[in-house]
């Protein structure tokens, strides 16, 4: 793991509004936006972790997950048991940049914090 102190560099830019590129699946929605399902294959799962800092690609294994598949992560921090009491602290810990491949994914996560967190990584892939 490639780790980094974690700075404040939030910045504010122009930008044009997202287009939707996505392949019309199912039908379009009363704004003209592409609606898709899920298919039958998709599953949940989750990792968990205790760390602090940056790191720019960080591995999560699952060999159900493959090159092409739609991977949407969250993150929260816990306390003793993940599945009961996950919380929203002083801490800011994020992900950024989810890449998949044959047999799980890569993420830059960032847990903001002076001492190692444990933290929770939900997991929604549509494969």
């Amino acid at each position: 793991m490639e780790k980094e102190n974690s700075a404040d560099t939030t910045s504010f830019g122009n930008t044009e509004t997202p287009k939707n590129h996505g392949e019309i699946k199912e039908s379009s929605g009363a704004d003209g936006a592409v609606v898709e399902s899920l298919g039958s294959g998709s599953f949940t799962t989750a990792f968990t972790l205790k760390a602090n800092g940056l790191f720019k690609a960080l591995r999560f294994e699952d060999r159900r997950i493959n090159a092409n598949s739609r991977v949407f992560t969250s993150i929260s921090e816990f306390l003793t048991d993940h599945t009961v009491n996950r919380f929203i602290g002083n801490a800011r810990v994020a992900i950024f940049n989810v890449a998949p491949f044959n047999g799980g994914f890569f993420a830059w996560v960032e847990i903001a914090w002076d001492s190692p967190l444990p933290v929770r990584v939900d997991v929604l892939v549509d494969p």
